[in-house]
């Protein structure tokens, strides 16, 4: 997933301005729409398939990591290529490449491992894609227009996955099947393909030969960068804490649909795709955490959203992790429920309400975090470093996700080794347990700063003064 860099206190008036009269722009977001919708869908499809076939967790995560991986691994070579080619083309072959890779997983079936190699391609190529519409946005947009912009395509990136991912995806995948959605996909990409036919050329603005020289340079530089990046986190205390909670949240993501279906299973007792009853609802949760935040997040401390985000995240994993205990427990309050039903589903339907319940909060609670702890990297770096800096630290951030996201899905399935369907309770109650310890001490530690009292409005100014952490 490509990350843009959203600018501070833009106004929601100037997102829906004059950007949309710009026929370019509209064609380019419309590619953006079709390809993130798609990569989102074709994942949940993805992930179902390997968990159905192969019955692991792992082997999910191995899935995940082919997504994340070429975004890391190729970042040095997609900037080279990008500099030194026109953009629209390389998005159009983006685009046609991923439709003929996601026709290979018609043809593949429900071969892992097949499976995971045809999608490191695919993921491979969507590493090029990303790079060449970041640079497109401001050769195609007038510079008085790139704030509404880069404002569009954040928002798109964080609305297609809750929609692509958390909905559309396993909607599909329940009612009409895996094939359907690889056909869907296909023609999603096909299209976004046709939407960037009629853009003109985003040339390159010199013209260099591209050799193992200057792929060489690039990945030095890239390594330079990273050190630099390193060496900037560490010097400035608010980058690295904003930058951790960002990390955590990301991370929990990656973890959940890691076991996502998995959960499906032991918990629900359904099958691999209907892990659709927590991811839908999650992502709605997202979408209603971010307008909350937009109507009334000035009203509250930074520090505060992301403490409360984060204490009451680590309670909703262990609700989920013990969601069948309590839904006994709630038993007598489910009846109104229960009522009418066949008495062999009263306790699924009454078990499956209480789930999508606590996916919603758990988005509410993900944009809690997330958001507030993005808006602080924003404002936080310093205007001249801001986007090489930036895009160094979602590198790290995509890295450092990598790890739980491997681990846990392991234990889960060396626990259900032993103990048959306790992996992924267990999991998740160490992980929400973990969570909620870290939500907790980074209360008192914000409490004890004073970072959690709100701070002074200057009248004289449009904006209330940028709340700066220690």
């Amino acid at each position: 997933m490509a990350h843009l860099e959203p600018p501070p206190n833009l106004p929601t008036s100037h997102v829906s301005g004059t950007v949309f009269r710009n026929r370019s722009f509209v064609l380019l977001w419309g590619a953006q729409v079709l390809s993130q919708l798609a990569g989102n869908m074709v994942l949940a499809a993805l992930m179902a398939t390997v968990v159905q076939a192969t019955g692991s967790n792992t082997a999910n995560a191995a899935l995940i990591v082919t997504f994340l991986l070429p975004a890391v691994v190729f970042s040095a070579l997609a900037g080279v290529l990008v500099e030194r080619s026109d953009a629209r083309l390389i998005m159009l072959a983006s685009n046609l490449l991923r439709a003929g890779g996601t026709v290979l997983f018609l043809v593949v079936g429900a071969n892992v491992g097949l499976i995971l190699v045809i999608n490191l391609l695919v993921s491979t190529v969507t590493a090029f894609f990303a790079p060449a519409e970041l640079t497109a946005i401001p050769r195609l947009v007038a510079r008085r227009q790139l704030l509404a912009a880069n404002s569009t395509f954040v928002l798109t990136i964080n609305a297609t996955f809750a929609i692509g991912f958390g909905f559309l995806g396993p909607l599909l995948l329940t009612t009409a099947g895996v094939n359907t959605v690889f056909v869907v996909v296909a023609v999603m990409f096909g299209l976004a393909a046709v939407a960037i036919v009629p853009l003109p050329a985003v040339r390159p603005e010199a013209r260099v030969e591209i050799g193992a020289r200057e792929a060489g340079r690039a990945l030095r530089a890239v390594f330079d960068q990273l050190n630099e990046g390193i060496a900037f986190v560490r010097a400035n205390r608010p980058i690295a804490w904003s930058l951790a909670y960002l990390g955590l949240a990301t991370s929990l993501i990656g973890v959940l649909g890691a076991i996502g279906p998995g959960f499906a299973i032991d918990i629900l007792g359904l099958r691999p795709q209907d892990f659709f009853f927590v991811m839908g609802p999650a992502g709605m949760g997202v979408v209603v955490g971010i307008l909350f935040l937009n109507a009334y997040g000035r009203a509250f401390p930074r520090r505060l959203v992301i403490d409360g985000g984060l204490v009451a995240m680590g309670i909703t994993i262990i609700a989920l992790a013990l969601v069948k205990p309590i839904t006994v427990w709630l038993s007598p309050a489910m009846q109104p429920i229960q009522h009418g039903l066949p008495e062999a589903l009263s306790p699924v339907i009454s078990l499956i309400a209480l789930v999508v319940v606590i996916a919603i909060f758990a988005g509410v609670e993900y944009a809690f975090v997330a958001i507030p702890a993005q808006t602080a990297l924003q404002e936080d770096l310093p205007v001249e470093v801001r986007g090489r800096i930036f895009g160094i630290l979602n590198t790290l951030l995509s890295v450092a996700s990598f790890l739980p996201v491997i681990v846990l899905p392991v234990v889960a399935d060396v626990l259900n080794r032993f103990f048959p369907r306790t992996g992924i309770p267990a999991v998740m109650a160490i992980l929400g347990i973990i969570v909620l310890w870290v939500g907790i001490a980074s209360y008192r530690r914000n409490a004890a700063s004073g970072l959690h009292r709100v701070r002074p409005v200057d009248h004289g100014t449009p904006h209330p003064a940028p709340q700066h952490d220690d």
